[in-house]
């Protein structure tokens, strides 16, 4: 579930070199589609099933982009993501409650013990790649080291530059030791790590650029990998449709279904078409039509879940025009201004939900103590006016400065981060404050955004599953040191609990400074917090076995191996 994953990193986060900043520019972009059009997958095709795809016991999903190959190490869409989930084991899952699951992983026990920084997998015995290759401590060892080169085309959002040494004490034991405790690295940067065949990708030193150099090359594997997850592909037309099949030598219970085929539609209205026309059983919808789904035809079933995304209004507070943003003051009106309840329900069809602090409320990890900030225009006017601004006319202002700002979006894209910010626009317009907007496109504004091009931005965030914010609101996760502290935010409080939270030498420890983060974030209010999003998914009325988890690489349901078709 990778892409579904911000960076983390050490005290003093390692750059990652140009492939790490291409890949978090993809990140960023997802976050940002997804206002406009829930990320959907998908491949790009024609309106009706081919012949291939019409058997009528293939299970068919609807996709709008493509997979470009198939090895974890060197692809970057969505759809590759999604792939990879299904034909690879990764070392440590994550369930839908983003807790390690180890029934599903290729470690079936682990241990983590020398304060924090020792870890020892005991790996499954009976797990064999697709070639008949038994699955053992030697690929895994290759597969970590090769996780942290730094020259592959797919650098891994988990940190794994804190492995200070990986090696096999048994044919199906592996050792890991960490230069400090670091608790989010099991569930961050372990289940990141999909081994792959040292047998067929081990033709030199792991971390050597020779090995990234022949990896990032090798099509014959992209295309035709030697897999260990419960499918395989069976058939793949690019640009037209993907079909798995179970994969025979899984070490795992057998899916329940014989074939998938991800279509792919070149447009949303045609995606559509074709599920009123029964030629798609499942697919997601975006906000923008969660509120029509019930004009399908066809004995479908709606779906909605959480997903690990939230979106806020960044201000940055090195920008000497907007200064009035490092009073607290300003922020807590802000955040009793706008009405977020009718974003959630109104613009985002019910496919979000509010954010009160960094971390959304369905998150294990969240602390419910959390102050709520409720839409309350009134208290806003209050607190501007014992702040100093006074109305001078449609407007605040404090002596000689008006109280305005810039806010960009990527609107010029996206219609409906266009339909918040003029939203937001009003909202703060009632309380008098003059938000003037500027929506680019989303690459511009992306770009803008990581070079703090801004004063206000509405920033997404894909989080991990397990929060660590430290390159994002320490203050010392400058982009020189490798982070992504945009808005150059500076808390003491804030730094020393992202600190000690992703240092801690026992889970115990690094809760509690989670929840000092969350407590100090929310009531200083760092960003303007927004919303978190909902995925949502129509599927036919007899699927069950599917899992709404909130780190899916896609709008889809997961846990395809469990999908089964019941009687109607």
């Amino acid at each position: 579930m990778r892409e579904g994953r911000r960076p983390g990193g050490p005290a003093a986060l390692p750059t990652g070199g140009a492939q790490r900043a291409a890949r978090m520019r993809h990140f960023h972009l997802r976050a940002f589609t997804l206002l406009g059009a829930v990320l959907l997958l998908g491949l790009a095709g024609c309106g009706a099933r081919s012949a291939e795809t019409r058997n009528p016991n293939i299970l068919v999903v609807a996709w709008i982009a493509g997979p470009a190959g198939y090895n974890p190490y060197t692809s970057v869409s969505s759809a590759s993501r999604m792939m990879e989930d299904l034909i690879y084991t990764p070392l440590i899952d994550v369930g839908p409650n983003l807790l390690p699951r180890l029934s599903t992983s290729l470690a079936y026990a682990y241990a983590i013990t020398d304060h924090g920084t020792r870890y020892v997998l005991h790996l499954r015995h009976d797990a064999r790649w697709s070639d008949g290759v038994p699955i053992t401590a030697s690929d895994v060892v290759f597969s970590l080291k090769l996780a942290s080169n730094p020259n592959l085309i797919a650098a891994y959002s988990a940190d794994f530059s804190l492995m200070r040494s990986v090696r096999a004490l048994g044919r199906y034991t592996v050792e890991l030791r960490l230069s400090h405790p670091s608790p989010p690295f099991l569930v961050n940067a372990l289940s990141e790590a999909y081994p792959l065949p040292k047998h067929v990708l081990g033709k030199y030193p792991a971390a050597s650029p020779q090995e990234a150099k022949f990896v990032n090359g090798d099509a014959a594997f992209a295309q035709n990998p030697v897999i260990s997850g419960p499918w395989r592909i069976e058939r793949s037309v690019p640009d037209s449709y993907v079909i798995i099949a179970p994969n025979p030598l899984y070490w795992g219970p057998r899916p329940h279904i014989a074939r998938i085929a991800f279509r792919v539609y070149p447009e949303q209205d045609s995606l559509y078409a074709a599920v009123d026309a029964g030629e798609v059983d499942v697919t997601d919808i975006p906000p923008n039509l969660w509120l029509v789904r019930n004009r399908l035809h066809g004995n479908h079933k709606f779906i909605t879940w959480p997903w690990n995304v939230t979106f806020m209004l960044l201000p940055n507070y090195k920008d000497p025009s907007i200064s009035f943003m490092h009073d607290r003051a300003v922020r807590q009106a802000m955040m009793y201004a706008i009405d977020r309840k009718f974003i959630v329900d109104g613009i985002m069809a019910g496919q979000a939900d509010i954010l009160n602090g960094p971390l959304p409320n369905f998150s294990p990890y969240y602390d419910n103590r959390v102050p709520v900030y409720g839409y309350d225009p009134a208290k806003a006017r209050a607190l501007l006016d014992a702040a100093g601004w006074r109305m001078h006319g449609a407007y605040r202002m404090k002596g000689n400065r008006t109280l305005r700002f810039t806010l960009k979006t990527g609107g010029a894209t996206d219609a409906v981060a266009s339909d918040i910010a003029e939203l937001i626009q009003a909202n703060l317009r009632a309380v008098g404050i003059d938000c003037i907007l500027e929506n680019e496109e989303l690459q511009t504004f992306f770009n803008d955004l990581q070079n703090s091009r801004f004063q206000m931005a509405l920033r997404g965030r894909i989080l991990q599953p397990w929060p660590d914010d430290y390159a994002d609101y320490d203050s010392k996760a400058t982009r020189e040191n490798g982070g992504y502290n945009v808005g150059f935010y500076s808390n003491p409080q804030i730094d020393r609990a992202l600190e000690q939270a992703r240092t801690a030498a026992t889970p115990q420890v690094a809760r509690a400074a989670l929840d000092r983060y969350q407590m100090t974030a929310a009531r200083d209010v760092m960003a303007i917090f927004l919303y978190s999003n909902r995925l949502g998914a129509v599927v036919p009325a007899n699927l069950t076995g599917y899992e709404l988890t909130p780190i899916a690489p896609a709008a889809l349901p997961m846990g395809l191996q469990r999908w089964r078709l019941t009687r109607p």
